[in-house]
Parts: C-alpha cells; sequence; structure tokens
C-alpha cells in the first residue's frame, strides 16, 4: 500500500510516488537474465554466463509515469562473445551501434520509506533483441525492441533508493531474474543461445534518476548493471 513521502524527501523536491517509480525503474533498467545451456541447447554455444563474474553488462534509461515503467537498452558485454560481435562498429560502441538490445516493462508493487532511504518493490518482464540492423536511440525507446527477440525474463526486484538533492536520487537495484525463454541466433555464422529456460540469475545495478514532471510523476532515469549467474 502507497503511503506518502516523509517532510524529509518531500522537502528534497522528490515526492515518495515519484521516487518509487524511478526506483523501480532503475532496477528494471538493469535486468537482463544470464542462464545456462539446456537440452534443447545442443549444437549451440551459451553465452552470457561467467558464474560470480559479470556474465552480462549493460547501459539503459528507464521513462516512468506514475507507476507504469519501461525500460530500454542495450548490453555492453556479453559473455563468450568479443566486443566486436556485439557492436557494428570497432571505434563507435554505443546503442547506434550496439546488437543487442532489451525492451522491458513493469509495476510498482509496494514501498517502505525511512527519512529520505525508500525500498521499493517492483515486478516486471524484459525480453532481449539482436536487431537485423544496428541503429537504436534513446529518443525511440521502442527502436530497442526490434529485430530477433532471442530470450524473456521475469524479474523480481528491490531498488534502494537514497535522496540526495531536489528531484534527484541515488539508487542500488538488486533483482531476482528468472529466464522464461530463449532463442537460438546467429553471429558471424555461429548459433549461440543466450543461456537457458529457468536458471536464476542475480542483478546489481546503481544509477541516478531525474525527475521531469512533479504532477504527473515523470522522470528519465539512466542505469548501469551488471549480471552474475552463481548457480
Amino acid at each position: 500500500m502507497k503511503q506518502d513521502v516523509p517532510s524529509s524527501t518531500e522537502s528534497s523536491g522528490l515526492t515518495r510516488r515519484d521516487a518509487l517509480a524511478r526506483a523501480a525503474g532503475l532496477v528494471i533498467a538493469g535486468v537482463s537474465g544470464v542462464a545456462g545451456a539446456d537440452a534443447h541447447g545442443k549444437g549451440r554455444d551459451t553465452v552470457g554466463i561467467n558464474g560470480a563474474a559479470n556474465g552480462l553488462e549493460l547501459l539503459a534509461e528507464v521513462s516512468q509515469v506514475g507507476d507504469d515503467l519501461t525500460a530500454y537498452g542495450y548490453l555492453t558485454l556479453v559473455n563468450g562473445l568479443s566486443l566486436d560481435q556485439i557492436y557494428s562498429s570497432g571505434t563507435l560502441r554505443d546503442e547506434t551501434t550496439a546488437r543487442f538490445t532489451f525492451y522491458g516493462t513493469a509495476k510498482v508493487a509496494s514501498i517502505q520509506t525511512r527519512d529520505t532511504l525508500i525500498v521499493a518493490i517492483a515486478n516486471g518482464q524484459v525480453e532481449y533483441f539482436l536487431r537485423d540492423v544496428p541503429g537504436a536511440s534513446f529518443d525511440t525507446p521502442t527502436s530497442f525492441a526490434q529485430g530477433q527477440r532471442i530470450a524473456a525474463d521475469d524479474a523480481a526486484l528491490q531498488n534502494v533508493l537514497n535522496v540526495t538533492a531536489p528531484g534527484i536520487g541515488v539508487t542500488t537495484v538488486f533483482g531476482d531474474l528468472g529466464r522464461t525463454a530463449a532463442e537460438s541466433f546467429l553471429v558471424d555464422g555461429t548459433r549461440y543461445q543466450l543461456g537457458r529456460v529457468g536458471l536464476r540469475s542475480r542483478l546489481v545495478a546503481p544509477g541516478k534518476s531525474r525527475r521531469i514532471e512533479p504532477v504527473a510523476p515523470t522522470s528519465v532515469q539512466t542505469v548501469a548493471g551488471n549480471i552474475t549467474n552463481p548457480d
């Protein structure tokens, strides 16, 4: 159940509703599954796994309107693939040259607060894509949902947000991710698979949220995260 933001948070210019939505949004921004091969993955190289080290790394933005969150971004590292394989250009490495992108949505579920500390819970889903032609843009969020869908995750998320200035929060996101789909894909003539259905992974993603509109609450967040697979 939602509650009003304590006076210390309101005085900083960030309402609990704003902060919660942005906190959960930052969580989703880091969503990306890591998994292993299964019986259906024979003949494929499974990528994105590296035990307790980073299997995937990512950069994303999240747009928030009320309790509705939309995350979009790209993978900056896929363990098992070279940088030349995950970007279309060897010199320019950003969203415009990224081959692996993701797009997800989530809903805020609950919140707890103490002074300027806000702990948010959110649940959502995310899909991963291999773009046929690179060219995603943060100005067009749906451009990150183009190409072949290669994987999907469900996500149970916790975000710990500290309000640091009016309209600004610094956050650390923790997520338990479950792979719900994994389909084979081709890169440079080799068939790969991004994990397997059912294996869980762990997300840690620090980031920063910025309020744009306090009334409707609307915000944009930027987050960078990593995914490990302790199993």
